[in-house]
């Protein structure tokens, strides 16, 4: 870990950046045909939006029809505003050289730049980030990252969508509101801006060096904890001394506050969940890669905490049909909600694995749902869904774990693969009430900052 003497100054060096925003309203996407009709700009100095311009711009062209609905800007509206060749250089002088910020470089950066090349100027220097590419590395797993959505899940205020300084000042908002977490999360190089990856996601945390501040800083997010957790702690060499999936129970903190303060730990990570399922899931292909004391520990706290009226097994073994004829009672599918609001997660019970989950958005992918489901049912009824590998008292756990959440009838949704064939419309309103019997109450990613 870097001293802190080196984190200050880069996270000095990054609110002491001067950036701009910009977003275009185009006629179209094609670079030579199409025209700039309006574009927006927003300068951000000290973390802080401190400057904006916005011009309306005469394309010569007429607007196409479904721009004109996008935009709500019309062709009498851009009638005698300025050229492009007339304001270029008004442009290009509030750029200046600062870093260049879009939530979609890769359209508004070569189109802009295409305009530059038509009027016989330098195309731009200025290096750039997207906040669309970033929000896919900071908020992993999101399945929407368009400006409108962003906006809502941050609470930003985006009133007029597709208009040009609107838009970049919701980008604006939205890159500070990042350029916050790299500070928080203590970023190192200044190159991380440009290349987040694996470093800052919002449903983790990582502290790589057993201190008094690191142990305090992981019990203090395990004490604050909104949703099920998974959390590491590795030794030298990458080696896995405890992994335990966490809800906030006492017994766990005291569990992990043991292991933070005596084992020789280098890093430990905390991961987040929307669903305890996932995070079991998660638990089981970290779990044989621990000894066997700690195995033992770690199981049977999980077994006290969660299933306190279920015997723990006496050996290390499990009844194989008795659990195949139990898990039938439970159907063939399960879903439950994802950590990002508006997703959720469906998986095969027989196939418990991340490579065999779809993480989708009803009622917008209820099509994708239901060949999803069509799909896995032809591979479970022909035995070609691959069967997953668990350490037997961690299936015995999620075994019984299954069983008991099936009788609440609540945090998860059990359903036959027979039922969306057999009545789709009557599996879709089995579906919708159990979204509304258990509404996704996490407010990630803003709560998560």
């Amino acid at each position: 870990m870097t001293d802190t003497k080196t984190d200050i100054s880069t996270s000095q060096e990054i609110k002491n950046l001067n950036f701009v925003v910009f977003d275009l309203e185009t006629t179209g996407g094609h670079h030579q045909n199409d025209k700039i009709i309006e574009i927006g700009l927003v300068r951000i100095t000290k973390l802080e939006q401190v400057e904006e311009k916005s011009f309306l711009i005469d394309p010569e062209i007429k607007i196409p029809e479904f721009i004109q609905k996008l935009t709500n800007i019309k062709t009498k509206d851009v009638k005698g505003a300025a050229k492009i060749e007339e304001v270029v250089d008004e442009i290009l002088e509030f750029m200046g050289s600062d870093i260049l910020i879009a939530h979609n470089t890769s359209f508004d950066v070569p189109f802009f730049n295409s305009v530059l090349r038509r009027l016989g100027r330098e195309e731009l220097k200025n290096p750039s980030i997207c906040t669309n590419l970033m929000t896919k590395y900071l908020i992993p797993n999101l399945l929407n990252s368009n400006l409108n959505y962003m906006s809502k899940i941050f609470n930003i205020k985006h009133q007029k969508a597709h208009r040009a300084l609107d838009d970049a000042r919701a980008t604006a908002e939205l890159f500070v509101k990042y350029l916050k977490i790299f500070i928080q999360k203590d970023i190192q190089k200044l190159n991380h801006l440009y290349y987040p990856r694996n470093r800052y996601e919002l449903d983790s945390c990582h502290f790589k060096e057993k201190n008094q501040t690191n142990i305090e800083s992981a019990l203090k997010s395990l004490n604050e904890l909104r949703t099920p957790a998974l959390i590491t702690l590795k030794g030298e060499n990458g080696i896995i001394l405890y992994c335990l999936p966490c809800v906030g129970h006492a017994d766990e903190i005291k569990f992990i506050t043991d292991k933070l303060n005596t084992s020789e730990w280098m890093t430990a990570s905390i991961k987040f969940f929307g669903p305890f399922l996932e995070a079991l899931i998660h638990f089981n292909g970290l779990f044989s890669k621990m000894e066997s004391s700690a195995k033992n520990s770690v199981i049977k706290l999980l077994w006290s905490i969660h299933l306190p009226k279920v015997n723990f097994p006496v050996k290390d073994q499990e009844d194989i049909p008795k659990l195949h004829k139990e898990e039938q009672l439970l159907g063939d599918f399960v879903i439950t909600q994802h950590l990002v609001p508006e997703q959720l997660i469906i998986l095969p019970i027989e196939s418990l694995n991340l490579k065999n989950q779809l993480i989708f958005r009803y009622p917008s992918h209820k099509k994708k749902l239901l060949q999803y489901i069509n799909s896995k049912s032809q591979r479970l009824m022909n035995n070609k869904l691959k069967k997953t590998h668990y350490s037997p008292l961690v299936r015995l756990f999620i075994h019984n774990y299954l069983l008991k959440e099936h009788k609440k009838n609540h945090d998860l949704f059990f359903f036959k693969k027979k039922e969306p064939v057999q009545d789709p419309e009557q599996f879709c309103k089995n579906l919708e009430e159990f979204l509304v019997r258990s509404p996704n109450k996490l407010n990630y990613p803003a709560d998560f900052i």
